[in-house]
């Protein structure tokens, strides 16, 4: 039975080590604040990758059997991160890419008409039905 430190030397743990320290190099992590980032490319691979996480918890929401607290925690965390694609759509736009806020979707009416005043706190699937749901504006805006 060969060493350890025999093993660690094959051409073959030799070439995994390099393709894990490539890899390693692609993974970084999304910049805290999105004015730091001065690429487009980058800036547009961050959005995307916002807006997969978002589906994600959105599609998690759905399911009313999580329970009342972690409905809360992802709705909270799916607002986050609606706030944070702002950001980067403000980036995008700063450094010369499309302007996605004008182009993306809008809430409407049973009319058709936009829905004036949705840029604040949303709730996503089974965070609608929660009881107490306007008390966190009412608490928001100072009464009880």
């Amino acid at each position: 039975m060969a060493r350890n430190a025999e093993k660690a030397m094959t051409t073959l743990a030799r070439w995994r080590a390099a393709q894990l320290g490539e890899q390693e190099k692609h993974k970084k992590r999304r910049p805290y604040l999105a004015s730091e980032c001065k690429s487009l490319y980058a800036c547009e691979k961050w959005r995307m990758q916002i807006i997969r996480e978002i589906a994600k918890k959105v599609s998690q929401i759905q399911n009313a059997g999580l329970g009342e607290f972690r409905i809360r925690d992802l709705n909270d965390e799916i607002n986050k991160l609606l706030r944070e694609k702002r950001h980067w759509e403000d980036q995008i736009k700063e450094l010369g890419g499309p302007d996605y806020q004008r182009v993306g979707p809008r809430m409407l009416d049973h009319e058709g008409k936009e829905v004036p005043g949705n840029r604040g706190y949303k709730y996503f699937g089974a965070a609608k039905e929660l009881p107490g749901k306007n008390g966190r504006i009412w608490a928001a805006i100072g009464y009880s």
